[in-house]
């Protein structure tokens, strides 16, 4: 037991992170929960220096200034987006979908920014996006950080290092929660909201795990719940297949409504390979947004059924 402990603590739980954490600034679009629960606490980890920050609030974005030592609040979206030239600045936008395209429109030419998922609320959407950020040269990536989390990096690692076996014969991710969609006003008229806004990340970690191959089917479907029926789908299941493995088994479950108590709450990933398995809790998921006493623990568990090396 001791020896798996310590082959388990030598997982790689770090990613990739410049040689100079203060080569670029960053301006920081919306000071709401996502940036103050995700992207600032993580830009402290990483001692990432945040210039500055903007809100339509300016009251909230003063707040979010003030806890986190940010030392500018602008008054006006054109003088947050406006930079000199020499400046190496990367553009934040923890905005809803709607105000993605009218930010891109006032963002500096060749700039880069990191885009707040979803990627629009459509297809269409998504396109104009990749046109607009193509015909102002901007660099741009869109915030799929769970396949960057701890725990996921850990699971690679086990992946790559042969623990569960030469290939993955199941992916199976499980949700069964209450989720505050109340938090964020915006949803309230979004028209896919579950898969939109949460098992996009699930959906992109499952492309991640299985790269190079993608999915040749899937079969999605997502319903109301009767105590929401204001929100479009808060629950989806999902379930793809893949030509290179017919045997492959990756499934998607997710509930957001679940309001019988945390006993019988479930928030994980599962995934196991010929010769082994391994099991992730999403910890955060459970209490989103109540005070971070009250969440339990992300953890990862390995079992091997040979050795591991």
């Amino acid at each position: 037991m001791e020896q798996c402990s310590q082959l388990l603590a030598e997982l790689n739980q770090t990613p990739p992170l410049p040689v100079d954490s203060r080569r670029y600034s960053i301006v920081i679009i919306g000071a709401g929960s996502i940036a103050n629960l995700g992207h600032l606490p993580a830009y402290k980890l990483a001692n990432f220096h945040v210039k500055g920050i903007y809100d339509i609030d300016r009251q909230k974005a003063q707040e979010t200034a003030n806890k986190w030592k940010i030392e500018k609040v602008f008054d006006t979206l054109d003088e947050a987006c406006a930079n000199e030239v020499h400046e190496k600045i990367i553009f934040d936008l923890a905005v809803p979908p709607k105000e993605i395209l009218s930010i891109l429109e006032k963002l500096p030419i060749h700039s880069h920014t990191l885009i707040q998922k979803p990627m629009g609320e459509s297809l269409v959407d998504a396109q104009a996006i990749v046109d607009k950020c193509e015909q102002r040269h901007i660099n741009a990536s869109v915030n799929f950080q769970l396949r960057y989390a701890p725990y996921i990096l850990a699971l690679k690692d086990a992946i790559r290092r042969g623990w569960l076996g030469d290939r993955l014969t199941t992916v199976e991710i499980h949700v069964n929660v209450y989720t505050p969609w109340s938090m964020w006003s915006f949803m309230d008229c979004a028209p896919r909201l579950e898969l939109n806004y949460h098992s996009v990340h699930y959906i992109d970690l499952i492309r991640d795990l299985l790269a190079p191959y993608e999915p040749s089917a899937l079969h999605c479907r997502t319903s109301r719940h009767a105590a929401m029926e204001h929100l479009s789908p808060v629950r989806s299941s999902l379930s793809f297949e893949f030509k290179h493995d017919p045997s492959l088994f990756v499934n998607i479950y997710t509930n957001h409504h679940h309001r019988w108590g945390s006993k019988h709450a479930q928030s994980y990933i599962l995934v196991e390979g010929t010769q082994g398995a391994a099991k992730i809790q999403l910890g955060d998921i459970l209490a989103y947004g109540e005070d971070t006493a009250r969440m339990q623990l992300n953890y990862l568990q390995v079992s091997a059924f040979s050795g591991l090396k």
